[in-house]
């Protein structure tokens, strides 16, 4: 076991490590992001494949704006096996000039002793559709407050991620929706 919670740990260092290593990059988010808007319940249609969501068929986020301005996030899975999985933190903009890089810290140890880059990519104008990425480009998220949504729906968001150098053969698109 505590092997295991060593491993966790060095994974997630050298995850967050490499994402601050990279963090200068030309990479384009959104210039404005309205956090009351982007609240609410995403589905993940689609991403790149990620240690930390191995074996899960359907996720989705939950954004809730804070007092403070910053995003109460929860994130649910659903495992192959039908059992579902969650994990609590917040997203922050450390840099009000650039609205588009959040931060986000999940509360359960290890995952909370770094914070994790949730760059948005683009978003678009009625807050529905979202492309979510990071500045290593490991890491790629579509997300739709529409549950009904398909890789199809998010044609001009895949254009805009192969563009910007992120390996879109690779994306695992769900084949279910948590409710």
């Amino acid at each position: 076991m505590k092997l295991l919670l060593l491993f966790a740990c060095l994974l997630i260092a050298g995850l967050s490590l490499g994402g601050c290593a990279s963090s200068g990059s030309a990479q384009p988010t959104v210039r404005k992001l309205n956090l009351s808007r982007y609240g609410g319940e995403w589905h993940e249609i689609g991403r790149l494949p990620n240690p930390f969501q191995k074996g899960l068929v359907a996720a989705k986020a939950i954004y809730e704006t804070n007092p403070d301005g910053s995003l109460k996030v929860r994130n649910v899975g659903l495992k192959q096996d039908g059992t579902l999985t969650s994990i609590e933190g917040t997203a922050t903009i450390p840099d009000p000039t650039e609205p588009g890089k959040l931060l986000v810290r999940l509360d359960r140890f290890p995952a909370n002793i770094f914070a994790g880059d949730y760059w948005v990519l683009d978003v678009n104008e009625s807050y529905t559709r979202a492309l979510i990425g990071s500045p290593d480009k490991d890491y790629l998220w579509l997300l739709s407050k529409n549950a009904g949504d398909d890789r199809l729906s998010f044609a001009p968001q895949l254009e805009r991620a192969q563009a910007l150098g992120y390996d879109t053969g690779t994306i695992h698109f769900n084949p279910k929706r948590i409710n």
